[in-house]
Formats: structure tokens, C-alpha cells, sequence
């Protein structure tokens, strides 16, 4: 019986090619705009590290100047999302976690020790430590993380992206090369494979949405080659200090780096932040830490939350798509309702030869089915097509953002199929009211 209603749907779309034409174009347009919109928003707010988002945690010192407040954030003091190398450097030895990591940023002229001078590029450097690769789930093509010397020595190797990998070595195995990073050699110990980590969120602000950086070394080793890159760091200074002597910085009050703890369960949080408010308790004994001391550990999704990387733009654009696609699916409605009150006499004949309203029904249903079936998958065609233009346009953004997943395929086509026979049951509904009397008197 099931291919039968099929059978008679299909037949019954040939006979009115344009109505169903415009049927499923309406859809189709209406569930492309929707997606384009919601797949974006779905990215930038979906949990990027499911596995551990909530046992891994930010830590944000108040640290500011007595006399200055860092800045204002919903109409009351912020404390920064940075921390001083002082504080990097304290925290990291303690081990209070079961990992930690210190997160910098660098930014100098690459190339294979191969390639001549002419031919390096800015490239964009992640200096940090080990268990960075660990905690973030970073997966590896080829070679492995650095070892526990190589951070506390600065010993200079390098870990590739696949992309850097692919430019400098035409994506063999390069472990063991070596790679010019401002003049000084890296052993390439490491190569990272494709990552789909989406907010990246152990960085900040538009960050987390961009590519990882194309080359990792060891944060030591930045220290050691006295690197900073002020137009590539975000840094925050008060007190006595010189930008342009990294000793300087590093004995200062400026804040740069990133910290973040990995803990064995989301119920050691409390404890944690109780050591972190024991050492800003120490330091404020040691004339350092002036002000009200506000502390926090942030999990992943807090942290994102906090950074408020998605603003109420994305949410108005999402329900203007939606109220895009209601508008569509209106207009379907009508030209089903032109569509089946075409069909009053082929109903009233059916119901003369014996057919219920319940076989009325089911045959509406499932051309309706078949009208959302054919738009959601021409509407996912169009909105991949969008979403690539979007991705051209917006090249600066990592392009997984506008990447639909399995998951947002399978809604896509639920979701047309579902309005479609939602939106249908009205005319469904009028069909199936058609006495068959009033239609054969007119035969």
C-alpha cells in the first residue's frame, strides 16, 4: 500500500509540473536561507571539545594596578584574561592539574633550510609547552609532541600544521628536517593532522574562529630567542617596563599569556580556585596584586560565553531566517491549496469507488512528503553553494564554519519534510472535506 501512495503522489506531481515546480523551488529557497544561517550559528556555538570542556579551565588572575582598572565589562571592573609571565611561569611549576599550559603568540619569516632566502613568509608561530597538544585533542599526521626536556631546555623544534607541512615539504613525512625560523634552525619533531576544533576556544575575541597557526614551538625556546612580536601579541601593561626588551616584559606587570589547567573532574574546580586564590593571596604579601581580588576559573564553555564572540547579530539573522522560511512555506500552502482543489473531481471519483477520507489523506501526505523530500535536498545544494560563497567572502574565518556536518544534513531534510507535511495539513485536510456527490454531479 505504501508504493501504491507513492506511486500515485509521484503521477499526480507529473500532471502539474509548474505548480510543483514552484512548490519545491519555495521550499527549497526558504530551507537554504534558514540553513545557511543556522549552520554558522551552530558552529560558533556548538561545543568544540565535548570529551573534556568541562574539566578544562581558564585561569584569570586580578592582577591590575591599585590605581588603574583593566576595563570595564556589563558596568563593573574586569579583571584580564591574560596573565604576566611571573604568573605563567608560577602556576605552570606548582602542577596543580593533571596538565597545564602556557599559550603565547609570535609571528616571523619561515622557510626549510632548503629554500632560499627570498622565498620565506610571515608566518603566524604558537609558542606553548607541551601539554598543550594533550589537553586540546590536537591530532598528529606524522612525529609526536616534544618531549619534557625540549620545554625546559627551549630546545629549538618546530611542529608543523598539514598545511605548512604540504607548502614546505609537499606533505611527506618531514620529522627530522629543518625549518629557518628568523635565522635559526628547528628540527621538525611533529606534523599535525587536519583539526577540527571549532571555536578555538583557548584563544580570544575573533581568534577563535581563524586557522591554528601554522608552526608550534616551544615556549621556552621563545624566551631563550628573546622573540616578541608586539603587533601579533595582545599585551596589557602597567608599572615600569620596555616593550622593546623582552627581559623587561618579563619582569614586568604586563599581562600576555594564556593559562589553562586540565583537571581529573569538573568537581576539583573548587579546589582549584581556592589554590588560585592562596597564590594571589602569597603574592599580594609580596607587594604585587593591589586591588580587590576577583579571581575565576572559566570551563571551555563559560569561557566562550564570556568572550561573547557571538552577538545578538547572529541570533536576529538565524530567526529573520526563519521567519523567511514561514513566509515560504505560507506560499507553498496556497499553492497546495490551488493544487488540490484542482483535484476535487479525481477525489470525488475516488470516493465514489470506495476510497476513505483516511486514503484522501494519505495520499496528500505523501506527495506533501515528496515536495519537502526533493526541496530540503535542493535546498541543502543551494546551501552549500551559499555557504562556500560565504566562505570566499569571509576567507579570513576558518572554513568549518561554514561547513555543514552530517548532523546538519539529517536536520536539514527532516525539517523540510516536516513543515512540508505540516504546513500541508490545512489543504490535506480540505481535500479529504470533498463529498463526492457535489463532485460527480459536475463530471
Amino acid at each position: 500500500m505504501l508504493f501504491y501512495y507513492i506511486k500515485l503522489a509521484v503521477f499526480s506531481l507529473k500532471r502539474t509540473p509548474l505548480l510543483s515546480f514552484l512548490m519545491i523551488a519555495t521550499i527549497s529557497v526558504g530551507i537554504a536561507a534558514t540553513m545557511i544561517t543556522y549552520t554558522v550559528s551552530y558552529m560558533m556555538n556548538k561545543d568544540p571539545i565535548p570529551s573534556k570542556s568541562d574539566r578544562l579551565f581558564t585561569v584569570h588572575l586580578s592582577s591590575w594596578s591599585q590605581e588603574q582598572m583593566f576595563r570595564m565589562r556589563d558596568g563593573k571592573e574586569d579583571i584580564p584574561v591574560f596573565v604576566t609571565y611571573q604568573d605563567a611561569m608560577n602556576l605552570y611549576r606548582q602542577k596543580a592539574g593533571v596538565n597545564q599550559t602556557i599559550i603565547s603568540s609570535h609571528k616571523a619569516m619561515a622557510r626549510s633550510s632548503t629554500q632560499p632566502i627570498n622565498e620565506a613568509i610571515s608566518t603566524y608561530i604558537r609558542p606553548t609547552t607541551r601539554e598543550f597538544f594533550d589537553m586540546f585533542e590536537a591530532p598528529f599526521l606524522y612525529g609526536a609532541p616534544w618531549t619534557s626536556l625540549d620545554d625546559e631546555q627551549g630546545i629549538q623544534v618546530v611542529i608543523l600544521s598539514k598545511q605548512r607541512n604540504e607548502r614546505l615539504f609537499d606533505g611527506q613525512n618531514s620529522i627530522g628536517k629543518e625549518v629557518l625560523i628568523s635565522g635559526r634552525l628547528h628540527r621538525v619533531v611533529g606534523v599535525l593532522d587536519d583539526w577540527p576544533l571549532i571555536p578555538r576556544f583557548y584563544l580570544e575575541g575573533p581568534e577563535m574562529f581563524a586557522e591554528a597557526r601554522d608552526m608550534f614551538i616551544p615556549f621556552r625556546a621563545q624566551i631563550n630567542n628573546e622573540w616578541l612580536s608586539t603587533k601579533d601579541t595582545s599585551m596589557y601593561c602597567w608599572g615600569s617596563y620596555d616593550l622593546s626588551e623582552l627581559s623587561s616584559v618579563l619582569n614586568s606587570e604586563c599581562v600576555w599569556l594564556y593559562f589553562w589547567v586540565e583537571l581529573d573532574s569538573a568537581e576539583q574546580r573548587g579546589d582549584y580556585l581556592n589554590f588560585v586564590n592562596n597564590y594571589a593571596m602569597e603574592q599580594q604579601e609580596l607587594g604585587r596584586f593591589p586591588r580587590e581580588q576577583m579571581n575565576r576559573v572559566l570551563d571551555v564553555n563559560e569561557f566562550i560565553k564570556y568572550s561573547k564572540i557571538v552577538g545578538s547579530d547572529s541570533k536576529i539573522a538565524v530567526w529573520l531566517a526563519g521567519a523567511f522560511l514561514i513566509a515560504c512555506l505560507l506560499n507553498c500552502m496556497s499553492l497546495m491549496m490551488t493544487k488540490f482543489h484542482g483535484k476535487g473531481s479525481e477525489v470525488g471519483l475516488r470516493r465514489a469507488i470506495g476510497a476513505s477520507k483516511q486514503d484522501i489523506a494519505w495520499q496528500f501526505s505523501f506527495e506533501a512528503m515528496i515536495i519537502g523530500f526533493v526541496g530540503g535536498v535542493v535546498g541543502l545544494v543551494l546551501a552549500n553553494i551559499g555557504l562556500s560563497v560565504t566562505a570566499q567572502v569571509y576567507s579570513h574565518l576558518n572554513a568549518q564554519l561554514m561547513t555543514m556536518n552530517v548532523e546538519l544534513v539529517m536536520i536539514t531534510i527532516l525539517m523540510s519534510v516536516t513543515t512540508s507535511i505540516l504546513f500541508g495539513g490545512y489543504p490535506i485536510y480540505r481535500a479529504c472535506q470533498i463529498q463526492p456527490s457535489s463532485q460527480l454531479k459536475s463530471l
